[in-house]
């Protein structure tokens, strides 16, 4: 529904309309029967309580008119396959991006990771990545699933920005900050974390907790962890970014010269826009 994958998909379906348009109406029925059924129907209210019982009728009218009738055969679930992609473009930037999943090697999530992304983005990849390479910016993440991400944007190298994110687990190893720098880190963790929000916020992140299954509980643990966190909670941390890395799941945008030189890297190497 989003990415280059949903472009790619749209982009097929306009070249070959008249020639599958009858294989598109099957599908979005078979999704319609699939998806669009009673018992898959939530709703996400946010609004006055008085206005509740008016979206209740709402809602129960809109039940009656999705599909009810026999429901289909379980679909076999989409499977992950890692392609190591490269996508060239006319540009002479790169946005460099490698991902893994750390839950996957056994690993739990902390909150000190949070502050870890903190760190990571003043100084570390900060400096290697932006400062010394030149690219426009970077970022990390790491998620309650496991599945994080080391990304650079508009960035003039490919083959060295992954050097850098290799060496992210010795800097983390290595990582010193006394008291005063640590508090530095929690604030700007915290800061990001207590903002105002806006009743439509609000019950976006509430409807993402719910279908994610995070409880308070679970946010205030989180929230503790990154209060209390010392310098050896961040150095604990390279075990959970090298299980990310070890995954060597990377994808590129970026220049056909760029890409060219460190097609090594890549499994496959394709044009970003076929047309």
């Amino acid at each position: 529904m989003a990415g280059i994958g949903y472009y790619q998909f749209i982009e097929k379906l306009e070249k070959n309309f008249d020639s599958c348009k009858e294989e598109i109406v099957k599908n979005l029925r078979k999704v319609m029967e699939e998806v669009l059924r009673p018992e898959n129907f939530s709703v996400s209210y946010t609004g006055e309580r008085e206005s509740l019982d008016a979206v209740k009728v709402q809602v129960g009218e809109i039940k009656k008119v999705l599909f009810n009738g026999q429901k289909p055969e379980t679909s076999s679930q989409p499977s992950c396959t890692k392609k190591n992609e490269a996508f060239k473009t006319s540009g002479q930037v790169q946005y460099v991006a490698q991902s893994g999943n750390f839950r996957k090697k056994g690993l739990e999530y902390t909150g000190a990771l949070e502050i870890l992304k903190v760190i990571l983005s003043y100084d570390y990849l900060w400096i290697n990545i932006r400062v010394k390479g030149g690219a426009y910016g970077c970022m990390s993440g790491f998620k309650r699933s496991g599945e994080s991400f080391l990304v650079s944007y508009r960035d003039p190298h490919l083959k060295r920005t992954l050097e850098v994110y290799k060496g992210v687990p010795d800097y983390i190893r290595a990582f010193e900050a006394d008291e005063r720098e640590m508090t530095k880190y929690i604030i700007g963790t915290i800061s990001n974390k207590d903002v105002p929000r806006t009743p439509q916020m609000q019950g976006s992140i509430s409807k993402c907790a719910y279908f994610s299954r995070v409880t308070e509980e679970m946010l205030q643990k989180e929230r503790d962890q990154i209060l209390g966190a010392r310098k050896e909670d961040i150095q604990a941390l390279s075990a959970i970014v090298e299980a990310v890395l070890s995954d060597e799941q990377i994808c590129v945008v970026g220049s056909e010269t760029a890409i060219s030189k460190a097609e090594d890297v890549f499994m496959e190497v394709k044009p970003l826009i076929s047309c």
